[in-house]
């Protein structure tokens, strides 16, 4: 391991963190420069538009409260040697601190104080959220913070100290509100579909609003008719492309209202800078008798034209970032809506008297003919059955209402819904089967029945003539074990250990009869809970026991395994020595043929009864079925 990977590893950063924290350090730089190149009005040091404090909070939503330390380090250079000038060092250590502080504030504000707060802004709650609580508080305490360590290190006299605070804090909430929701929203810019509708269109749009800008910029002649067209194409593109364009409009039209003038931005400051003297002698001087100034300085800010140019800014996001946002919401739901009635083939309509129907589905359009009815004039709200051009096709409910007539009542507007019959049909169908087959069941246990008292009888009989006095205990036995066998048939699934009990009940009146059973049970704890069709198992080991091969001494060892296996199945094994017998499938035994029906029928052919032979001459007669979900 190189010491690189070791160093982050030790700090508790990954890789990721470690990309993360310098690409907001060269952020925040780069957007300083930027912000400080734009054309102040004196007195004001502050850039009237830091984006730097957007980028910050778009950076740390994204990558968490460990982003702060880039936002650190992006200004750190800058405070000390770029920007400010040769100021003390330890002014320019503490500097970007009131950032930092800001940054951490708004990201506590949205994402502890706020409960369910979504960074992406996907719903109105969201928006509204980030625009109360992200710009302003965290904003006045940054300007608050860095105005005090600046006049602490005495580069702004105490009379300018209000409207540098005014400039920074509005330049600082600017700056978020402008250039956060940009990041969140193009955030996966390099995983967008550039084929897609809306993201071309937010490009052109925003293209054709750069161009306008520019245009504007040149005060050209026809710069008054460009700025009238951008105000429809702006609100049209803003529209169409959602909160994504919305972002990229205002950004670029951010650059009506600041102009960026590099070459001239530095010296210009220094140029107007005032005298450094001893903050003390500040205070003395800009004690109370500044005091009366504080009125006539509040009107030289609301005169200044960056606060009406930062309020306009202000005011356009928090007019197109709704609208945005709005839009995106009703193409969701319209999204939603059509998805719903494709997948229930189904279509909303609209008929007028000029145009005549409208149906909003073209699948469903092209299911019905020409000339098809949808509502009665006759009638303001109601319901028709609209039927297909193919006969063999489902057919439709026309549920309208009328949403506009003449003074005579005759119908000019009327809305509607068809609703496609295919579901019902289905459910219908589906609930004849299932009619059909429970009278199947029914006559299947009518049959299951008097073939397993059947064979008990013929039992009974045969210990009768060869030992009367067991014949008694077998009788009260039979009973019983008739009883609840009886019993489970009134369920169409018991419990295996119901069903094992039944079995062992069997193999005890058996042995009265006279046979030699040893019978082995093996069953997985976690399957003595799941359901199986009552007599299923019996019906194997009656089966075993038939034609299971006997010892020299005439006992026969029955093996019952018993498992939920991996692929969501309950598997019963049944295994008995002896020979698979080749029979044709038509002659297989009665009591095998009725449960396979009866498996066929419950779990739609998906429960199977298999019968294999191996080499050590042991038949295994193995029984699936599905687990039922409420068992799992």
């Amino acid at each position: 391991m190189n010491s690189s990977i070791l160093a982050i590893r030790v700090m508790g950063f990954s890789r990721s963190k470690l990309v993360g924290i310098m690409a907001t350090a060269l952020s925040q730089y780069v957007l300083a420069y930027a912000s400080l190149c734009i054309e102040n009005f004196y007195p004001v040091w502050s850039a009237p538009l830091w984006p730097a404090s957007g980028a910050a909070l778009g950076a740390t939503l994204l990558g968490g409260p460990s982003m702060l330390i880039g936002v650190y380090l992006g200004l750190l250079l800058p405070s000390k040697l770029c920007f400010w000038g040769q100021i003390p060092t330890v002014t320019s250590l503490l500097l970007p601190l009131a950032n930092v502080a800001e940054t951490a504030l708004a990201w506590f504000l949205l994402r502890k104080a706020v409960k369910e707060f979504n960074v992406l802004l996907t719903n109105q709650r969201d928006l509204v959220t980030f625009l109360l609580l992200a710009p302003w508080i965290p904003a006045l305490l940054s300007a608050t913070l860095a105005q005090f360590i600046l006049f602490m290190g005495r580069q702004i006299p105490l009379q300018n100290i209000l409207h540098e605070l005014f400039a920074y804090a509005a330049g600082n909430a600017s700056g978020i509100i402008l250039l956060t929701p940009l990041i969140l929203c193009w955030r996966n810019i390099i995983q967008l579909r550039w084929k897609d509708r809306i993201i071309a269109q937010s490009l052109l749009t925003g293209l054709f609003i750069g161009l306008g800008v520019w245009i504007i910029r040149q005060d050209a002649m026809i710069s008054s008719a460009v700025f009238i067209m951008l105000v429809p194409v702006v609100i049209w593109g803003v529209w169409r492309t959602g909160l994504r364009g919305a972002t990229l409009n205002c950004f670029i039209l951010s650059f009506l209202f600041f102009n960026l003038k590099p070459a001239e931005a530095f010296d210009r400051r220094q140029a107007n800078m005032p005298p450094r003297t001893d903050s003390a002698l500040y205070l003395y001087r800009s004690g109370a008798g500044e005091i009366h100034q504080v009125r006539s300085i509040l009107e030289r800010i609301s005169k200044d034209p960056l606060t009406s140019q930062i309020a306009m800014l202000t005011v356009l996001c928090l007019t197109l970032f709704p609208l945005g946002l709005a839009a995106d919401t009703s193409r969701s739901s319209a999204a939603r809506d059509r998805f719903i009635m494709d997948s229930l083939e189904s279509s909303l309509w609209t008929w007028t008297s000029s145009l005549g129907y409208t149906i909003h589905s073209p699948r469903v359009a092209a299911k019905l003919p020409p000339s098809v009815t949808l509502f009665l004039k006759t009638q303001q709200t109601g319901q028709v059955k609209v039927m297909p051009q193919q006969k063999d096709a489902p057919a439709y409910v026309s549920y309208w209402v009328t949403t506009q007539a003449s003074t005579a009542g005759t119908p000019l507007q009327v809305t509607g819904i068809l609703h496609s019959l295919e579901t019902q049909e289905k459910m219908e169908k589906a609930e004849r089967v299932a009619e059909i087959a429970n009278m199947e069941i029914t006559a299947l246990r009518s049959r299951l029945n008097p073939h397993l008292l059947f064979n008990c009888l013929t039992g009974l009989r045969a210990l009768i003539q060869k030992d009367p006095q067991s014949a008694q205990d077998f009788t009260g036995k039979l009973a019983n074990f008739l009883r609840n066998a009886v019993d489970t048939q009134t369920r169409p699934l018991i419990s295996l250990q119901e069903e094992v009990s039944l079995c062992r009940d069997y193999l005890s009146l058996e042995t009265i009869r006279g046979a030699r059973l040893n019978a082995i049970f093996q069953i997985d704890p976690a399957a003595n809970r799941l359901t199986v069709p009552p007599m299923s198992v019996h019906t194997l080991i009656e089966n075993a026991v038939k034609h299971g091969k006997r010892m020299k001494n005439n006992a026969l060892t029955i093996q019952v395994i018993a498992r939920k296996s991996r692929d969501k199945k309950l598997t019963i094994q049944v295994i008995q020595p002896g020979r698979l017998k080749k029979v044709r499938p038509h002659k297989t035994g009665a009591g095998l043929l009725l449960a396979r029906q009866q498996l066929d029928l419950l779990f739609q052919k998906k429960g199977q009864i298999n019968l294999t032979e191996d080499q050590s001459g042991h038949v295994t007669a193995t029984l699936e079925i599905p687990i039922n979900r409420k068992d799992s």
